[in-house]
């Protein structure tokens, strides 16, 4: 009971809003209570349910969410048993449209859908994206100064951006096709 409380206060992201907070201890094990109800929920691997994004990430300010990489054996065949499991766990797809992605989130206030504290990405497991996930969470826990260097990144979008989620997503774009190795990512 306890811990829910703790996590409650350090989860969530209001619809629209762009807000970075300090690291938080509790993130990681939301993630690992979160990849044991999505295992227990789907019979998914839990080498197939990784913790990416700036949560995942050691020591630096993120947006308070955990996203989450989920892989699939093909991403244009995903089972409606697959997206019913986990919608039986309070994961709704989103309309968001992106290329070999499905997403869906959780949500702090399950009635009103505003507040969003866990994103799920739905792609091909070992695919592009999957790949570029992880070696974009693996390379900036394995060098402080790339991660500090994201994190100062993501600040100087708050005080020179829009606060529009789309072009925070490409302000951080060029830094993301750095660390990957690529120049043809097409979201981050």
């Amino acid at each position: 009971m306890y811990i829910e409380e703790v996590i409650a206060i350090i989860l969530g992201l209001v619809r629209g809003e762009i807000q970075l907070v300090e690291p938080q201890v509790g993130w990681k094990q939301e993630f690992l209570k979160t990849q044991q109800q999505i295992h227990e929920a789907t019979g998914m691997a839990f080498n197939r349910i990784e913790h990416i994004g700036s949560t995942s990430i050691n020591g630096i300010k993120a947006k308070p969410m955990i996203d989450i990489a989920l892989g699939v054996d093909d991403i244009h065949h995903v089972s409606v048993e697959l997206l019913k499991s986990l919608k039986s766990i309070q994961f709704y797809r989103l309309q968001v449209v992106l290329e070999n992605e499905v997403v869906l989130a959780k949500f702090l206030d399950n009635g009103k859908l505003d507040t969003k504290t866990h994103i799920i990405h739905l792609v091909e497991y070992d695919g592009q994206k999957w790949n570029d996930f992880l070696s974009f969470r693996d390379q900036l826990n394995n060098s402080e100064s790339l991660a500090k260097e994201y994190e100062a990144l993501k600040l100087s979008y708050l005080l020179t951006g829009n606060g529009d989620m789309n072009d925070y997503t490409l302000y951080k774009e060029e830094f993301v096709k750095r660390i990957v190795g690529r120049t043809n990512i097409t979201d981050s």
